[in-house]
């Protein structure tokens, strides 16, 4: 019997988290991929992203209440500090990640 092992998520407490709530259509993704990687780029030292899927992952998608996909909830030290719905091209979304940050400091 294979044996699944857990391995919480370990994030500094300086460090935001962007959960990005993914669309389960293929050519959506795609597109919130690319955006992604560009962000992390930019601001790959600051913020940790992870995907959150629907189908995966309906239960996280229920609370924390997403309307339409892609969304993006930026949370630092567990709260939620700013919010999203709909797709952003990466400099816009890497320009209002870095306002709020910098807000929150």
């Amino acid at each position: 019997m294979e044996t699944t092992v857990f391995r919480p998520l370990i994030v500094p407490a300086k460090t935001a988290v962007l959960l990005v709530f993914v669309p389960p259509s293929l050519t959506q993704l795609l597109a919130v991929n690319q955006v992604l990687d560009r962000v992390r780029t930019e601001l790959g030292a600051f913020i940790r992203i992870t995907r959150v899927d629907q189908a995966v992952h309906p239960e996280v998608v229920r609370s924390f209440e997403v309307q339409q996909l892609p969304s993006f909830v930026l949370l630092k030290q567990g709260a939620e500090i700013w919010r999203h719905p709909g797709l952003l091209d990466a400099q816009e979304l890497t320009r209002l990640l870095t306002e709020r940050l910098q807000e929150d400091d």
